[in-house]
């Protein structure tokens, strides 16, 4: 039995275009021609090819059609919440002062080693919910709050079990995501542990399970030399590089994620020029990550500008987390990349949806260009550029089903 069929009675229809830098289709009256859960042509309706002339039509009730939503950066799986910490720092107590004193991320190591493997996935599966029905349709998902072996094996196992229950998502290893208390602040033998035991060891317990491997590269936590050898460890066993990278202080992440052909540098407040033109030339996308600058009550915004003009395929991400980004919601991002980046609307769309999934290497998704998987919203509203306009509008997408 054929799955052909055609959507139509479209206000519109909105798509980046893979071919080409920055770019978006804006197609009035448009029609969207799927075959195999893909997608097989777009264009205007009154150009609909013949041969589609008597496939079935499904109706769009009038809405804009965009591709999904990927959030290409996200911190998924935990136990427990910092919403007291939260109050704490509404009060004056700082990011770093909670930190020093024993609660911030170690709040969360605590809870998440705490947690079962069916824990982590009834709450996983709760805010994946929470991100589908926002529109996003692909995540990258982290472990990192283990910091210990067994602990990160479960947090992969979870993951493992939510992507065979049908849950898009790639996995990221990052035990190198703070210090474990075990070390006692000795980062270089965290850092030996991470590179020669742990991940060797995930890999092995997890075949298949991760893509990418991280590592936050920060004062106080991980040097860049630290970095290189975690994430060489990864690229040994088969994991493409990501970085967490000059988040609080410039550290030289940028610079490292160019060095090894990372597929991302991740934050980026304080990312030097030089950092930004290694990037471009290295093909690596910045992820930008403005609901934790907001979160944390920062005034130091990505230079999502700069990096543009220095030739940067920018990215934007959620960082879902527990301590300083609880948000699923990608309109959320990209109000503020368009108000606090100073990105133009097209450009904060393309970087929602095309530019994370390149840095997810997955060419099908972030689209709706032949050959794109068909994952479409719809949205009921006269011009696209109300989902910025309206700031506080809580839009949610329609699904095109079958």
């Amino acid at each position: 039995m054929s799955d052909r069929r055609v959507l139509v009675n479209l206000r519109g229809l909105l798509t980046p275009d893979p071919a080409r830098a920055w770019a978006v289709d804006r197609i009035p009256d448009a029609a969207l021609a799927l075959e195999g859960g893909r997608v097989a042509w777009l264009g205007r309706k009154e150009d609909l090819p013949a041969a589609w002339a008597d496939a079935p039509k499904v109706d769009g009730g009038g809405a804009w059609a965009t591709p999904g939503f990927v959030d290409p950066h996200t911190h998924l799986l935990f136990g427990g919440n910092r919403s007291g910490e939260f109050n704490r720092r509404l009060h004056g107590a700082t990011y770093q002062q909670i930190a020093a004193e024993g609660g911030g991320i170690r709040e969360t190591v605590r809870a998440t080693r705490g947690a079962t493997v069916h824990d982590l996935v009834a709450s996983g599966e709760e805010r994946l919910r929470a991100f589908r029905e926002r529109g996003v349709v692909h995540l990258e998902c982290k472990t990192g709050y283990g910091l210990e072996l067994e602990a990160e094996s479960r947090l992969t196992a979870a993951y493992a079990e939510l992507q065979q229950r049908g849950w898009s998502l790639d996995v990221t290893l990052l035990p190198a995501h703070d210090l474990a208390p075990e070390f006692g602040g000795d980062a270089e033998a965290n850092a030996c542990a991470v590179a020669e035991d742990w991940l060797p060891e995930l890999v092995k317990r997890h075949p298949g399970v991760a893509r990418f491997c991280d590592v936050f590269v920060e004062t106080g936590v991980y040097t860049a030399e630290q970095g290189r050898r975690i994430l060489g460890a990864g690229k040994r066993l088969g994991l493409i590089p990501r970085v967490h990278a000059d988040e609080l202080s410039w550290t030289g992440g940028a610079e490292l994620a160019a060095e090894l052909g990372a597929a991302s540098a991740d934050h980026l407040m304080f990312c030097s020029e030089a950092g930004m033109k290694a990037m471009a030339a290295a093909d690596v996308t910045p992820v930008l990550l403005p609901a934790t600058t907001l979160f944390l009550g920062m005034r130091d915004w990505a230079p999502a500008r700069k990096m543009i003009e220095a030739g940067c395929r920018v990215a934007l991400a959620t960082d879902f987390n527990p301590g300083s980004c609880p948000c699923v919601d990608p309109l959320t991002i990209l109000r503020l990349g368009c108000l606090q980046l100073r990105m133009t609307f097209e450009e904060a769309f393309t970087a929602l949806t095309l530019h994370p999934a390149r840095s997810l290497r997955r060419d099908d998704l972030g689209h709706l260009h032949p050959g794109a998987r068909a994952q479409v919203l719809l949205w009921d509203v006269e011009e696209m550029l109300e989902l910025v306009y309206w700031v506080g509008e809580p839009y949610r997408p329609r699904f095109l089903t079958r």
